[in-house]
């Protein structure tokens, strides 16, 4: 575990949870950010961590996938049951429908919003995130032998085909043919395993001179990005902040050698600790939110913006550590012994 990128993987999960916090009147707005890091972040820990078994035959598909899903099969089930249990009541049998490809990880592909953000809408990430994963073996034995110059001349030629695309594509939902469509998001997983195989290639030697000020400036990089969102029109899913994610997962990778002082505030045991519950405050916050809106507005409760927020947010990561110890944990050791260790 790298854990500078560990406790990104946070600080990255809190931007969605901001974009989708609203009251007192004042709107979440959303940066994009979030998803893109988690997809780039996996690309980069699948080509580290099975890399290397892929392209010497030792990998094992079936195992591989089922490993990947016992981590966030189980927590989207409970999600999407929590959702049903809040919005019993106004749900319709028509709502009900859409739920079904959201149960089978397939809302992503089906270009009607009602479809792609049914039940917990954040689950849409996990319809690409599997379809990421049914591709990465076979993508990763062409890009993990891929030399320096090959390497280059994919990456020219994925960002030619995706400014054609977002140049000439004329759609009234530029949300999910941009963010959403897994084909798409694709793109930032790839890169991922770009930068991975990158490193192997061309490791990085010695220490930086000012590391703390080139971290600084990689936030900046982040902030601004966020701030003049709404300005990119249908360049702001993915090629600016590609511009930025991309040197600082560089960056925050080496963090542990090149040791600036946000990796090593990114290296205390807070941080990292609360890295490990990022898929649980991604999934769980927004069913959070409705369960705590819903109650202070029941009982006329009025707090103000800053309060409520970091109510919320305790909320959000004090479930999530519930939820982690005593449902993912154990749900996740129990299915890997039953479908992993007893077919060895």
């Amino acid at each position: 575990m790298i854990e500078t990128l560990q406790s990104l993987r946070i600080v990255f999960a809190l931007t969605v949870m901001l974009a989708h916090f609203s009251y007192a009147g004042i709107e979440g707005k959303s940066t994009g950010v979030g998803p893109m890091f988690f997809m780039l972040m996996t690309g980069f820990v699948m080509s580290r961590s099975y890399g290397a078994k892929v392209l010497d035959g030792s990998f094992e598909y079936g195992k591989f996938l089922l490993r990947r899903l016992f981590k966030f099969y189980p927590l989207h089930l409970l999600c999407l049951l929590i959702f049903i249990a809040i919005h019993r009541h106004t749900l319709e049998m028509a709502d009900y429908q859409t739920l079904l490809p959201n149960f089978l990880l397939l809302q992503s592909w089906i270009p009607i919003e009602r479809f792609y953000f049914s039940g917990n809408a954040v689950s849409w990430y996990l319809s690409d995130l599997l379809f990421f994963l049914l591709l990465f073996p076979f993508l990763y034995k062409s890009i993990g032998r891929m030399s320096g110059k090959n390497l280059l001349r994919l990456v020219s030629g994925l960002l030619v085909i995706y400014v054609v695309y977002v140049s000439f594509i004329q759609t009234d939902d530029l949300n999910y043919w941009l963010y959403i469509f897994p084909p798409v998001r694709l793109l930032d997983f790839i890169w991922g395993m770009v930068m991975w195989r990158c490193y192997e290639l061309y490791p990085m030697a010695g220490r930086w001179r000012h590391p703390t000020t080139i971290e600084l400036v990689l936030i900046v990089g982040v902030v601004m990005t966020i701030i003049t969102y709404p300005l990119h029109n249908r360049w702001h899913v993915a090629l600016i902040h590609w511009l930025v994610l991309i040197p600082v997962v560089w960056v925050f990778m080496q963090g542990d050698r090149h040791s600036g002082w946000v990796s090593r505030l990114l290296k205390t045991r807070t941080m990292v600790w609360l890295g490990g519950l990022t898929l649980d405050t991604y999934l769980l916050h927004q069913l959070v939110f409705a369960v705590i809106m819903s109650n202070m507005a029941k009982h006329d409760i009025q707090l103000p913006y800053l309060v409520m927020l970091l109510i919320c947010l305790t909320v959000v990561i004090f479930v999530s550590y519930i939820t982690h110890t005593w449902f993912v944990h154990p749900i996740n050791n129990r299915l890997l012994t039953l479908f992993i260790k007893k077919s060895k």
